[in-house]
């Protein structure tokens, strides 16, 4: 592209050692800070390669840590809009539960818009929700021109294209293109609802709901004076870090911590902003402003199928790479709530002070029934 240029920084893989270290570096792309990246379009976008939560049969261990994306993507635009009022935040309450809850049965068919006023570009298909659904969808900057799918503020759901949708915290979307079977390259964008050539909607997985609940499981504890938002990657789908999940200041938000059913077998990850962030803070950034994709912290979680869940924190890469001191961000620990937590060697895994209890991050094993939060103080 005009104007770009690209360096490559090491970042977390998927696969953690026995002794709970995070393994073999994966490489990623990103934009000097100096240089103007023109928006792409929406079908031009590539992503990251992405593995699978899957134990090795070598160690106990296992990271469905997030990658930092190997795609560039555009500076999002600022968001213009006012974001859901309760979906995506908490305050001293959560819907994290004492037990795994089962997951919903399938809902109807596709809303009509449900009366909403989002913005509709021309030649652009129309976000099927409005707020505060029964569907446990949440719009994302719906103001812009993306009018509420879980795209960049500058793209359009359009005719003949794969559309993203958000859904609330402990919730993942479980719409996508079925014959999609590659990590990143052709149908990895494609998440979501499908619009035909002339923008009428279809659901891909009719026997599933739009949005189901995850693993329920693991959820983040804020025990600081502020808010602070958690900013999950959308995948598939243009793996832009803007669905969120805000802890409010002395309470707790779950975490969207997939099954290893999710799209071929694949975590979520989740840029964790600095305190005081709010839903509006999920956006791409730069490397001039520590939010998005330069947040402090990235979290990771997942169900691999050896029927564990794999929970990790680490310091994100380009947020020391930008000159930002992890030192002055908050501290984490990965606590269990209930059940039988996995810990590294030594017995706990937590980033403090600037540095964490493994070198670059450290990854807890859940089994069937336990739960742990991220702990921030």
């Amino acid at each position: 592209m005009k104007g770009l240029k690209a360096i490559v920084v090491a970042a977390a893989m998927a696969v953690a050692r026995a002794d709970g270290a995070i393994g073999d570096p994966l490489a990623i792309i990103i934009k000097l800070p100096s240089m103007h990246i023109p928006a792409p379009s929406h079908e031009a976008v590539t992503s990251s390669v992405r593995k699978p939560a899957v134990a090795p049969s070598t160690s106990a261990y296992v990271t469905p840590t997030p990658s930092t994306s190997a795609y560039v993507t555009p500076p999002p635009a600022p968001s213009t809009s006012v974001p859901a009022p309760s979906p995506a935040s908490s305050s001293s309450s959560s819907v994290y539960s004492e037990e795994p809850q089962a997951t919903q049965a399938p809902q109807g068919d596709i809303p009509d818009g449900q009366g909403n006023t989002f913005t509709v570009a021309p030649g652009a298909v129309k976000f099927p929700w409005n707020y505060d659904n029964a569907d446990h969808v949440v719009p994302i900057t719906p103001m812009s021109q993306n009018g509420g799918w879980a795209m960049s503020p500058n793209q359009m759901c359009k005719p003949n294209s794969w559309c993203p949708y958000a859904c609330a915290p402990g919730y993942y979307s479980a719409q996508w293109d079925p014959s999609a079977v590659l990590y990143n390259g052709a149908g990895s964008m494609n998440g979501g609802l499908y619009a035909d050539g002339n923008g009428v909607l279809s659901k891909p997985n009719k026997d599933a709901a739009f949005c189901v609940r995850g693993m329920g499981n693991a959820r983040i504890r804020n025990t600081l004076g502020e808010s602070v938002s958690a900013c999950q990657t959308v995948y598939p789908g243009n793996e832009a870090m803007i669905i969120p999940s805000v802890a409010g200041a002395g309470g707790s938000v779950d975490l969207n911590v997939v099954p290893s059913t999710y799209w071929l077998g694949t975590s979520s990850q989740f840029y964790v902003n600095l305190r005081g962030s709010s839903a509006e803070q999920c956006v791409w950034g730069d490397a001039d402003k520590p939010v998005g994709n330069w947040a402090p912290y990235i979290f990771g979680g997942g169900q691999a199928k050896d029927g564990n869940t794999y929970i990790s924190v680490q310091f994100n890469p380009l947020y020391t790479s930008a000159g930002f001191n992890v030192a002055d961000a908050y501290n984490v620990e990965i606590v269990c709530d209930r059940g039988a937590c996995n810990f590294p060697q030594g017995g706990q895994c937590k980033c403090e002070g600037g540095k964490c209890s493994v070198d670059n991050g450290c990854t807890v094993t859940l089994g069937s029934g336990a739960a742990a939060s991220f702990v921030l103080y």
